[in-house]
């Protein structure tokens, strides 16, 4: 059987194989090597582009998954190329492992967004996010429950927040509906991502280990009023919310095990590159051997004024007018 390197890249990325080799403490930016009595830290994993290398500070030596698995074997990587192509796509094949928090953030970075001014928040809080978002309590209590919604306040703002338990990536919005200011050359904006976010990290991701269903959206209104449409289908311990906060980026390379088996229902903007950025998880995620990809077409829905639904949270807003009030977006997704 023929065997793609990229597809095996995308499906089981180095810290992911080092891992499931029993090596997943080696897999951070600066620790002793795993090939040799060494108390000094002198190995390391780094992205570079899009694909996974180590370093090994005391030899120079660099190399991807190939050469690490040539270390491990005692093989040479050129020569049995073939050999260890096959190792590869064997250790990838195996039965999903859960990746330890701490391979992750180690491997990109060191910082991660300050969150420490957040918290859980207020009743009154959720009361007036939910008139502001058009989304229900019981949504809202639900992403307080999983932690994945916050508050605090910033600048002088009282504000709302997205995050979750990676600690990767958190973005805020003001909870009076307003912009941030802009600053120089820079415009006002509504939404800010905190310093040394990783925006191609899967919010939500890590929370879903216990779903069979993910609902996949862009974008962080969606990705809290999506909270609502799995209160309301009685799903929420089967069907677990994810969002990608922008369309620009794939899906992490080193999250993409954690939708292994899963099914995925992916949520686009009805814009082009919401389409086209769907396209490209669902590509990621069949790799990454989801068990099933499927898309919501908000093209299919009009409104009350026969304009086609732009996106979750416009359906949210509009359904009740447009007659879909009933319609379920989750159906068949925990199966």
């Amino acid at each position: 059987m023929k065997h793609n390197l990229l597809q095996l890249r995308i499906q089981c990325p180095l810290p992911v194989l080092m891992n499931r080799l029993g090596y997943g403490r080696f897999a951070r930016s600066s620790c002793p090597s795993p090939f040799r009595s060494d108390q000094n830290a002198s190995w390391g994993v780094y992205q570079a582009q899009k694909n996974w290398m180590f370093k090994d500070l005391a030899t120079g030596e660099c190399g991807d998954e190939i050469h690490f698995l040539a270390h491990v074997h005692k093989l040479d990587a050129k020569r049995d190329f073939i050999q260890l192509l096959r190792i590869y796509a064997e250790a990838a094949n195996r039965p999903a492992l859960g990746v330890p928090l701490e391979v992750l953030p180690s491997t990109r970075t060191i910082e991660k967004p300050d969150t420490s001014f957040l918290n859980e928040g207020t009743e009154e809080q959720l009361k007036i996010l939910s008139e502001l978002r058009n989304i229900s309590l019981e949504g809202l209590r639900f992403a307080q429950l999983r932690k994945v919604l916050m508050f605090g306040q910033w600048k002088e703002h009282e504000l709302y927040a997205v995050t979750d338990k990676s600690g990767l990536l958190a973005e805020i919005r003001r909870l009076d509906g307003l912009e941030f200011l802009g600053y120089g050359r820079f415009p006002g904006h509504k939404s800010h991502t905190l310093p040394h976010s990783r925006k191609n990290w899967p919010l939500g991701i890590m929370e879903a280990a216990t779903s069979t269903g993910i609902a996949l959206v862009e974008g962080m209104p969606d990705f809290l009023a999506l909270h609502q449409f799995v209160v309301e289908e009685g799903l929420s311990d089967r069907v677990a919310p994810v969002a990608m906060l922008t369309s620009s980026c794939d899906i992490a390379h080193e999250a993409l095990p954690y939708f292994t088996g899963k099914n995925v229902r992916i949520f686009p903007h009805h814009d082009q590159s919401g389409i086209t950025a769907a396209e490209r998880w669902r590509n990621q995620l069949i790799v990454a051997r989801a068990n099933r990809v499927d898309f919501i077409d908000f093209h299919a829905f009009e409104t009350g004024a026969g304009n086609p639904i732009k996106d979750l949270c416009d359906f949210n807003r509009l359904r009740g007018a447009a007659g879909y009030q009933q319609q379920q977006l989750l159906d068949n997704l925990a199966i």
